[in-house]
C-alpha cells in the first residue's frame, strides 16, 4: 500500500499537469464542480465500505470462537445483505440524481453558455462511473476484511497507469478535450471495480449469491442502522468539500475553483501515505474489537495515530513551506490562491491524521448515532461560515482556513467520544502521540523555514528543504515518538 501511494503521487503530479495544460484553468476548474459527483460517489462508496468491511472484520473477529464453516456463512450473510442494498442504490441515484443534477448545471453553477452542453457529457459519465463503484462496494470490503491490501494496491497502481497515460494523450486531442477526459475516466473507473468484482468472486467463497439470505432483515436492520448514521456524518462531509466547490464558484468562477482542485489533489496526494496506513489498520482493529480485545483496540489505534500523523507530517511539512517554489516549478502559472488555500489544507490533514485511531476504535465498537450526529453537524458547520466570510467580501483563502478550524473541532469530539464510549486514555494518547507530534511539527517547520530562508529558490532548493525536514522529524521521531518496542519493531522489518 505504501509502494502504491509512493507511486500514485509521482505519477499524478505530472497527471495533473498535463489535464490542467490541456484542459486550461476554467475546464478544469468546471471539471472538479460538474464532474464532482465522482468525489461524492467516492465517499458515498468509502462509507458503504467502512460499513460493510466494519461487519465483514468484526465477523472475522468473532470467528476465533466458532468454526471455519460457520464464520464463512456468517460471512456470506453479510455479504448477501450488502449485496442487496448495493444493487438498488445505483437505480435510486440514476433515477433521483441524473435531473437533479442537469437542472443544477442548467440553472444553479456557473457554467458559461458555450460549456453547459459539454458539462452535462461530464455529469453524464460521472454518474455511469459512481453507480459501478457502488455496486463493486461488497466485493472490495471483502479483500479489505481479509487484508489483502496487496490486490487492492494492484488496482490502485493501475488506475494510476491509466489515468497517466489519458493525461499524456489528453495534451494532443483536438475534438473536445474535456468531454474526451470525462469519458476516458468513465471507462478507467468503471472497469476497474468491474475487474474487482470478477476476482472477489474467484477468491472468495463467502461472494455466492444467495437470494434467501438477501432478505434477512435482522441483518439488514444493522447494517441500514450503523451505515445510515455513517451516510449521515460521511454526508456531512460529503455536502462540505462539494459545498466547498459550489460556494467558490458561484462567488468567484471556475479559475478559482481551479485553485481549489489543485489544492486538494495536492493535499490528498501529501497524505497517501498516512491514507494507506489507516487503510491497513481498520480491519485489524474491528477485527480485535470482534474478539472482544478492548486492550489491543485501544493499543492499535494509538499507534494508528502515531504513525498517521508522522507519515502526514513528513510530507506536508516541506511542502508548506516550499509551497509557492514548488508550484511555480510544477504549473510554471499556477492559480491564484492555490498556494494559501493548498496550506490550510495540508494543516487539516495532520490535525484530521493525529485523531484517525479514535475514529477508527469508535467504529469498530459500532454505536455511533450521537457520535455522528454531532461530528457531522461540525464538519458542516464550515459552509454556513464559509458563506459567511464570501459575504463580508473575504478572499477565497478563507475556505481554506475554515476547513482547518471546523476540522480541528471535529477532532476534539473524536477524543471526548473514544473517551465516553470505550474509555480511551486520553492522557496516554496525549503523552504518546499529542506531544511528541506537536514537538517535531515546529522543530521540523523550523528546519524547513531556515532551509527556504538561506538557500536560492529553485528545484535545488526544494529537494534538499525535503531531505533536511524529513530527517529531523524522523530523528526526532525515533527521540521522541517512539518507544522502545517500535525502535525494536522497525529494526526488525528493516533487517527482513
Amino acid at each position: 500500500m505504501y509502494g502504491n501511494s509512493i507511486f500514485g503521487i509521482i505519477f499524478s503530479l505530472f497527471s495533473t499537469r498535463w489535464i490542467l495544460q490541456a484542459l486550461g484553468q476554467s475546464d478544469f476548474g468546471l471539471y472538479g464542480v460538474v464532474g464532482g459527483i465522482i468525489i461524492l460517489i467516492t465517499f458515498i462508496s468509502t462509507t458503504l465500505s467502512i460499513g460493510v468491511a466494519r461487519f465483514y472484520a468484526y465477523s472475522i473477529g468473532e470467528g476465533t470462537f466458532h468454526s471455519k464453516e460457520k464464520s464463512t456463512e456468517e460471512l456470506k450473510q453479510w455479504f448477501n445483505t450488502a449485496l442487496s442494498i448495493h444493487l438498488l442504490l445505483p437505480i435510486f441515484l440514476v433515477g433521483v440524481g441524473w435531473p437533479i443534477g442537469e437542472y443544477a448545471i442548467k440553472n444553479w453553477l456557473t457554467v458559461p453558455l458555450d460549456r453547459v452542453g459539454a458539462s452535462l457529457w461530464v455529469f453524464r459519465a460521472s454518474l455511469v462511473s459512481a453507480s459501478m463503484a457502488i455496486l463493486a462496494v461488497p466485493f472490495v470490503s471483502m479483500f479489505s476484511a481479509h487484508q489483502r491490501l496487496f490486490e487492492l494496491a494492484l488496482f490502485g497502481i493501475f488506475r494510476t497507469l491509466s489515468v497517466f497515460v489519458v493525461s499524456w494523450y489528453l495534451l494532443g486531442v483536438s475534438s473536445d478535450r474535456l468531454v474526451f477526459y470525462a469519458f476516458c475516466m468513465m471507462v478507467i473507473t468503471a472497469s476497474i471495480p468491474l475487474m474487482q468484482i470478477i476476482r472477489a468472486f474467484y477468491r472468495y467463497d463467502a461472494c455466492s449469491v444467495n437470494f434467501s439470505y438477501m432478505l434477512n432483515f435482522s441483518y439488514l436492520k444493522k447494517l441500514l442502522q450503523f451505515v445510515g448514521w455513517k451516510f449521515f456524518g460521511t454526508g456531512c462531509f460529503t455536502l462540505r468539500a462539494q459545498g466547498t466547490l459550489v460556494l467558490v464558484n458561484l462567488q468567484f468562477g471556475p479559475a478559482v475553483n481551479a485553485a481549489y482542485n489543485l489544492a486538494f489533489a495536492l493535499s490528498t496526494h501529501s497524505t497517501a501515505l498516512s491514507a494507506s496506513m489507516t487503510q491497513a489498520f481498520q480491519p485489524a482493529i474491528v477485527s480485535k474489537e470482534g474478539s472482544g480485545d478492548r486492550k489491543n483496540t485501544i493499543t492499535m489505534s494509538i499507534q494508528a495515530c502515531k504513525w498517521g500523523a508522522l507519515l502526514s507530517l513528513i510530507f506536508a511539512i516541506p511542502l508548506i513551506v516550499e509551497i509557492e517554489n514548488l508550484l511555480q516549478l510544477w504549473l510554471k502559472t499556477p492559480p491564484a490562491y492555490a498556494a494559501e488555500i493548498c496550506q490550510w489544507l495540508l494543516g487539516m490533514a495532520i490535525v484530521d491524521r493525529l485523531t484517525s485511531g479514535q475514529m477508527m476504535a469508535v467504529n469498530a465498537y459500532g454505536k455511533i448515532a450521537l457520535y455522528e450526529l454531532i461530528q457531522g453537524l461540525i464538519l458542516f458547520s464550515a459552509l454556513p461560515v464559509m458563506w459567511l466570510f464570501f459575504r463580508w467580501s473575504l478572499e477565497p483563502v478563507f475556505a481554506g482556513f475554515t476547513l482547518f478550524i471546523t476540522m480541528l473541532f471535529y477532532c476534539i469530539g473524536r477524543v471526548i467520544f473514544a473517551k465516553c464510549l470505550l474509555d480511551f486514555p486520553i492522557w496516554m494518547w496525549i503523552r504518546d502521540v499529542g506531544l511528541p507530534i506537536m514537538l517535531i511539527l515546529i522543530l521540523t517547520f523550523l528546519a524547513g523555514s531556515l532551509s527556504v530562508e538561506n538557500l536560492s529558490e529553485g528545484f535545488l532548493r526544494l529537494c534538499l528543504t525535503g531531505i533536511i525536514t524529513s530527517s529531523v522529524a524522523l530523528l526526532l521521531a525515533c527521540l521522541v515518538l517512539f518507544k522502545k518496542n517500535d525502535r525494536l519493531l522497525l529494526l526488525n522489518y528493516a533487517k527482513s
